[in-house]
Protein backbone atom coordinates (compact mmCIF):
# COMPACT_ATOMS: atom_id res chain seq x y z
CA UNK A 1 0.00 0.00 0.00
CA UNK A 2 1.18 3.52 -0.75
CA UNK A 3 1.46 5.76 2.30
CA UNK A 4 1.87 9.51 1.93
CA UNK A 5 3.56 11.23 4.90
CA UNK A 6 4.67 14.80 5.48
CA UNK A 7 7.85 13.76 7.33
CA UNK A 8 9.04 10.77 5.26
CA UNK A 9 7.51 11.39 1.85
CA UNK A 10 5.77 8.54 0.03
CA UNK A 11 6.34 5.05 1.46
CA UNK A 12 5.44 1.53 0.43
CA UNK A 13 3.95 -0.24 3.46
CA UNK A 14 2.81 -3.85 3.53
CA UNK A 15 -0.40 -4.73 5.41
CA UNK A 16 1.64 -6.90 7.78
CA UNK A 17 3.56 -3.79 8.89
CA UNK A 18 0.39 -2.07 10.13
CA UNK A 19 -0.53 -2.21 13.80
CA UNK A 20 -4.17 -1.70 14.71
CA UNK A 21 -5.01 0.29 17.84
CA UNK A 22 -8.80 -0.29 17.94
CA UNK A 23 -9.26 2.30 20.72
CA UNK A 24 -6.78 4.78 19.23
CA UNK A 25 -4.38 6.64 21.51
CA UNK A 26 -5.28 9.01 24.32
CA UNK A 27 -6.03 12.35 22.71
CA UNK A 28 -5.98 10.68 19.28
CA UNK A 29 -8.92 8.27 19.55
CA UNK A 30 -9.64 8.33 15.81
CA UNK A 31 -6.06 7.31 14.95
CA UNK A 32 -6.26 3.53 14.89
CA UNK A 33 -3.62 2.40 12.38
CA UNK A 34 0.12 2.94 12.61
CA UNK A 35 3.37 1.60 11.24
CA UNK A 36 6.80 1.67 12.90
CA UNK A 37 9.69 3.23 11.00
CA UNK A 38 13.38 3.57 11.87
CA UNK A 39 14.24 6.83 13.63
CA UNK A 40 17.10 7.30 11.17
CA UNK A 41 17.56 4.58 8.54
CA UNK A 42 21.32 5.26 8.42
CA UNK A 43 22.01 5.06 12.16
CA UNK A 44 21.16 2.40 14.72
CA UNK A 45 18.92 4.02 17.31
CA UNK A 46 16.82 2.97 20.32
CA UNK A 47 14.09 5.26 18.98
CA UNK A 48 11.52 4.57 16.28
CA UNK A 49 8.80 6.56 14.58
CA UNK A 50 5.19 5.47 14.94
CA UNK A 51 3.61 6.92 11.81
CA UNK A 52 -0.16 7.21 11.46
CA UNK A 53 -1.61 5.49 8.41
CA UNK A 54 -4.63 7.83 8.41
CA UNK A 55 -2.98 11.22 9.01
CA UNK A 56 0.13 12.02 6.92
CA UNK A 57 1.30 14.67 9.42
CA UNK A 58 1.01 12.55 12.58
CA UNK A 59 4.02 10.59 13.86
CA UNK A 60 5.26 9.89 17.38
CA UNK A 61 8.78 9.08 18.53
CA UNK A 62 8.70 5.89 20.58
CA UNK A 63 11.18 3.68 22.41
CA UNK A 64 11.36 0.55 24.51
CA UNK A 65 11.19 1.81 28.13
CA UNK A 66 13.23 -1.18 29.34
CA UNK A 67 16.29 0.29 27.61
CA UNK A 68 16.20 3.25 30.01
CA UNK A 69 14.50 1.75 33.05
CA UNK A 70 15.68 -1.90 33.16
CA UNK A 71 13.34 -2.75 36.03
CA UNK A 72 10.29 -1.15 34.33
CA UNK A 73 7.34 -3.33 35.31
CA UNK A 74 4.10 -3.60 33.44
CA UNK A 75 1.67 -6.06 34.95
CA UNK A 76 -1.21 -6.80 32.62
CA UNK A 77 -4.38 -8.40 33.93
CA UNK A 78 -5.92 -11.22 31.92
CA UNK A 79 -8.64 -8.80 30.70
CA UNK A 80 -5.93 -6.39 29.53
CA UNK A 81 -4.16 -9.16 27.64
CA UNK A 82 -7.41 -10.10 25.91
CA UNK A 83 -7.74 -6.51 24.64
CA UNK A 84 -4.63 -7.06 22.51
CA UNK A 85 -5.34 -10.71 21.74
CA UNK A 86 -2.62 -12.16 23.98
CA UNK A 87 -2.64 -15.61 25.52
CA UNK A 88 -1.74 -15.55 29.23
CA UNK A 89 2.01 -16.27 28.83
CA UNK A 90 2.54 -14.85 25.34
CA UNK A 91 5.27 -12.17 25.13
CA UNK A 92 4.45 -8.63 23.99
CA UNK A 93 6.28 -5.46 23.03
CA UNK A 94 6.17 -2.37 25.21
CA UNK A 95 6.80 1.11 23.83
CA UNK A 96 6.67 4.57 25.39
CA UNK A 97 5.99 7.82 23.59
CA UNK A 98 9.00 10.14 23.72
CA UNK A 99 9.02 13.93 23.80
CA UNK A 100 12.17 15.52 22.39
CA UNK A 101 12.46 19.24 23.24
CA UNK A 102 14.81 21.69 21.54
CA UNK A 103 17.51 20.67 24.04
CA UNK A 104 17.43 16.98 23.12
CA UNK A 105 19.33 15.99 26.28
CA UNK A 106 16.10 16.72 28.20
CA UNK A 107 14.02 14.22 26.23
CA UNK A 108 11.46 12.33 28.27
CA UNK A 109 9.29 9.24 27.93
CA UNK A 110 5.77 8.73 29.17
CA UNK A 111 6.10 5.65 31.39
CA UNK A 112 2.56 6.03 32.78
CA UNK A 113 0.79 5.34 29.47
CA UNK A 114 2.75 2.59 27.68
CA UNK A 115 1.82 1.08 24.36
CA UNK A 116 1.41 -2.70 24.47
CA UNK A 117 1.72 -4.50 21.16
CA UNK A 118 0.88 -8.08 20.26
CA UNK A 119 3.46 -8.52 17.47
CA UNK A 120 1.90 -11.73 16.16
CA UNK A 121 -1.61 -10.32 15.72
CA UNK A 122 -0.47 -6.71 15.07
CA UNK A 123 -2.85 -5.30 17.70
CA UNK A 124 -1.90 -2.57 20.14
CA UNK A 125 -3.42 -0.68 23.01
CA UNK A 126 -2.31 2.23 25.16
CA UNK A 127 -2.76 1.49 28.85
CA UNK A 128 -2.67 3.92 31.75
CA UNK A 129 -0.88 2.58 34.80
CA UNK A 130 -2.53 3.41 38.09
CA UNK A 131 0.53 3.01 40.30
CA UNK A 132 2.43 6.17 41.19
CA UNK A 133 5.74 4.42 40.51
CA UNK A 134 6.36 6.08 37.14
CA UNK A 135 6.21 9.54 35.64
CA UNK A 136 4.69 10.91 32.44
CA UNK A 137 7.97 12.77 31.84
CA UNK A 138 10.75 10.38 32.77
CA UNK A 139 14.13 11.75 31.67
CA UNK A 140 15.88 9.29 29.37
CA UNK A 141 19.38 10.65 29.85
CA UNK A 142 21.13 10.74 33.24
CA UNK A 143 21.22 14.06 35.06
CA UNK A 144 24.97 14.53 34.55
CA UNK A 145 24.46 14.38 30.77
CA UNK A 146 21.59 16.85 30.90
CA UNK A 147 23.41 19.36 33.10
CA UNK A 148 26.76 19.12 31.28
CA UNK A 149 25.03 19.79 27.94
CA UNK A 150 23.34 22.84 29.42
CA UNK A 151 26.60 24.38 30.67
CA UNK A 152 28.71 26.27 28.14
CA UNK A 153 32.26 24.94 27.65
Amino acid sequence: MKLETTRFGNLDIEEKEIIEFPDGLYGFEKETRFTFLPFNPNVESPMEWMQSIQSPHLAFVITDPHLYVPDYKLKLLEDDKKKVGLESTEPFQTRSIVTIPENYTEMTANLVAPLVINSNKRIGKQFVLTSMQYDTRHYLLPEEMRTSAATPH
